[in-house]
Order: C-alpha cells, then sequence, then structure tokens
C-alpha cells in the first residue's frame, strides 16, 4: 500500500471508525450509569498517548492520538485501586482490546476527573493473538 492511500485510510475510514468507537462506548457508559448499574459515569476521549516506545505498537497513531483515556466521573474521590479495577474491567474484554488495538491506539489511560490521578496501560501487552501463531 503506498504511503498516500495510508495516510488517507488513517485519517478518513480510521477516523470515522475511531469517533463510532468512543461514541459508543460513551453510549454505553452512559445507560449503565443511568440505569444504576454502576456508580461511576464513564466517558472516553482520544488523547495524547504515552511517550515511552515501549507502547508503540506496528498499528500505533500517530503519538497525539495513539491514547484513549476513560474518564471516571465521581461524586467523590476514586480510589488508585479502583481506577485500576476499572481498566482490568476494560482490558478483559478481549473484543474491546482488538477494536482499541486495531484502531491504532496503544495507549490506555483510566482518570479519575475529580483529582487527576491516572493510571495507563500498553494495550499490545492485552492482545490475545489467539493459538494459531503461538509456538509449539
Amino acid at each position: 500500500m503506498r504511503l498516500i492511500e495510508k495516510v488517507v485510510s488513517f485519517f478518513v475510514k480510521d477516523a470515522a471508525e475511531r469517533r463510532k468507537f468512543v461514541n459508543e462506548f460513551n453510549s454505553y457508559a452512559k445507560t449503565a450509569f443511568l440505569s444504576l448499574s454502576v456508580d461511576t459515569l464513564l466517558e472516553s476521549e482520544v488523547c495524547q498517548g504515552n511517550p515511552d516506545p515501549s507502547y508503540r505498537h506496528t498499528l500505533s497513531a500517530p503519538r497525539i492520538v495513539s491514547g484513549i483515556a476513560i474518564q471516571a466521573r465521581a461524586g467523590v474521590e476514586i480510589p488508585v485501586d479502583d481506577i485500576i479495577a476499572i481498566g482490568k474491567i476494560i482490558l478483559s474484554d478481549q473484543s474491546l482490546v482488538r477494536r482499541m488495538y486495531v484502531l491504532h491506539w496503544d495507549t490506555l489511560i483510566v482518570r479519575d476527573t475529580r483529582t487527576g490521578k491516572f493510571v495507563d496501560w500498553r494495550i499490545s501487552d492485552f492482545f490475545n493473538y489467539g493459538g494459531l501463531l503461538s509456538e509449539r
């Protein structure tokens, strides 16, 4: 694929898919919050990824848009252990992780909007390729 085709694909097709992912996540999170299933409202947004080169993978977007942040909004400060739990729940969903990976995100950030405390993860660490590629 030529460079110009890759650029057009990323900024047109993939950007629309990324927006769709963020909008769907926010819609599901809002529904869960309104139905009293969860006590913290989560909102996702695209952000700058972690500058550590070890976070990058072959599909990573340009650094300025290679992260996806989950903003946790609660009436009180969210303990770091709960921030980690939210991240683990998200990263335990293999379908969600695969979508984030192919949509060019390399960093997942979960942040408490009240305090600014956050934890980030390498999305590629949670991407399971499956049995076909494993060594025997």
